[in-house]
């Protein structure tokens, strides 16, 4: 029996939780450990060695030993000036694709083909020159790369990297793969409208769980929203809870700009409605971190609708949030990436709460006590792109330039274009849209503007800009 469109109930599934307990990082590691001393301790009796520290060991003769600071003293190598010595030790430890999973156990299922190569060409072995190299080179690692998490449980163990090395990250990928579980036989597929270029349904990857007697919800169930929510959670800031300035407490990833979510296998109309914990995450714990978000593969229903809602409270006022459609898809033995050259595949782009910097925050909100909004200085808007804007007669102080990425796939190239303050929408769409964002006279092509006392086109008068706000 197949069934397409069969409601999926939202939770975490608990054999996954036990997993992730019992394969919890310090306990594994504790495991290697007693491991490698077993394994130590059997080697010492295969040469009859004591291994009890108060029993002496064989004796040694004086001046055996030859480390490698002796034999590099002996030898005659070329200098190279500093600066040189650190710009090779910067490329070598860039990497042109993404490092998936750092500090972590990557899991096959999770990646594309290129990422299950596992060549990042870094040359790693910088590192155990010297201390020196050692120091630099981390520093490079760390900070000249991106980095792609597939489980939430990656990016909580990437915590135990130190604060000075996480403090330079800029950017990241999060790759939400939705898992799906059932306890009866039945088959479910991912259907064509997931993306254009799907010729044919795709049987879905469920996991089989026993049917047991307990009152938890059983039947076909998915873990999707609470994984968004897991993700989040494990931003949050990992702090010394004995410091003194506990006011400034430093997130995961406190100079973080930018951040892309992959949503893979997110079908549409199947899934429910997302946990309250996703507001209160997104938009109060997280709230106003980014300058950019940029979502693939939202569903396009309500339920989507509300979560892209939801996750742009991630931004920085006039920050950039970009939806686009699915660019991955999970199969049976991993990620395959979904090449699209259609129209619809486009990036949706809006500007978030562009019209805080109009007018002043009390004329706006005087007429509002009620409003609850976030201190201006605190947090402040996101910066202005770099580069001058081209010209355009519709500028003024209603629009706002942003760049916008004309691809998905990481090259970098970006386009300006003009965005509506009110609406957060492109400048052309917005005109388009409704006439309740015309406010020009019937003889008149332009009249002045209460606000900046020019005449422009679309002048946003104060009196309706409260309207205009609770509107949108």
């Amino acid at each position: 029996m197949v069934n397409s469109a069969w409601p999926a109930w939202e939770c975490r599934d608990q054999v996954d939780q036990a997993e992730l307990y019992y394969n919890q990082p310090l306990r594994a590691k504790n495991r290697r450990l007693e491991d490698e001393n077993l394994a130590l301790k059997r080697l010492l009796r295969k040469h009859n060695i004591s291994w009890q520290t108060n029993q002496a060991g064989p004796a040694r003769p004086k001046n055996s030993r030859v480390t490698r600071s002796s034999t590099i003293q002996q030898r005659t190598l070329p200098h190279l000036p500093v600066e040189i010595q650190l710009r090779i030790l910067s490329y070598a430890l860039t990497s042109p694709h993404p490092i998936v999973d750092p500090l972590y156990k990557s899991r096959p299922e999770r990646m594309v083909a290129r990422e299950k190569s596992k060549k990042n060409h870094i040359a790693i072995h910088f590192l155990a020159t010297c201390q020196a190299y050692r120091f630099e080179g981390t520093r490079f690692l760390w900070s000249n790369n991106t980095f792609v998490f597939t489980s939430p449980a990656s990016l909580r163990h990437f915590a135990e990297l130190d604060f000075i090395y996480r403090k330079e990250i800029r950017h990241v990928t999060l790759r939400l793969i939705a898992r799906f579980y059932d306890d009866e036989e039945r088959v479910h597929r991912l259907p064509t409208s997931y993306h254009p270029n799907l010729k044919s349904s795709i049987k879905l990857a469920v996991q089989r769980r026993p049917k047991e007697k307990t009152l938890a919800r059983r039947g076909f169930r998915a873990y999707a929203w609470y994984q968004l929510i897991d993700f989040l959670d494990a931003l949050l800031p990992p702090f010394d809870p004995d410091s003194k300035l506990l006011s400034t407490r430093p997130r995961l990833l406190p100079a973080l700009e930018s951040m892309r979510i992959d949503f893979v296998n997110f079908i549409e109309n199947l899934l429910q409605y997302p946990p309250p914990q996703l507001h209160d995450l997104a938009s109060h714990q997280l709230g106003c971190m980014l300058n950019e978000l940029v979502l693939t593969g939202v569903p396009a229903d309500e339920c989507g609708l509300r979560v892209s809602t939801e996750l742009s409270g991630l931004l920085k006022d006039e920050g950039l949030l970009l939806e686009h459609p699915p660019t991955l898809v999970a199969v049976k033995d991993g990620i395959r990436i979904l090449r699209c050259a259609h129209v619809t595949c486009s990036p949706a782009a809006k500007v978030v709460r562009g019209m805080h910097n109009i007018a002043e925050a009390g004329e706006i909100f005087a007429d509002n006590p009620d409003y609850h909004r976030h201190n201006w200085s605190d947090f402040p808007p996101a910066p202005a792109d770099e580069g001058e804007p081209p010209f355009s007669p519709f500028h003024s102080c209603r629009t706002i330039w942003k760049k916008v990425p004309t691809r998905m796939d990481g090259t970098g190239k970006r386009r300006w274009e003009l965005f509506d303050r009110v609406s957060g929408m492109p400048w052309e769409d917005a005109e388009e849209e409704a006439t309740m964002f015309d406010f020009l006279d019937d003889e008149e092509d332009f009249i002045v503007c209460e606000n900046c006392g020019e005449c422009h086109p679309g002048a946003l008068l104060p009196e309706t800009l409260m309207d205009l706000y609770d509107d949108f």
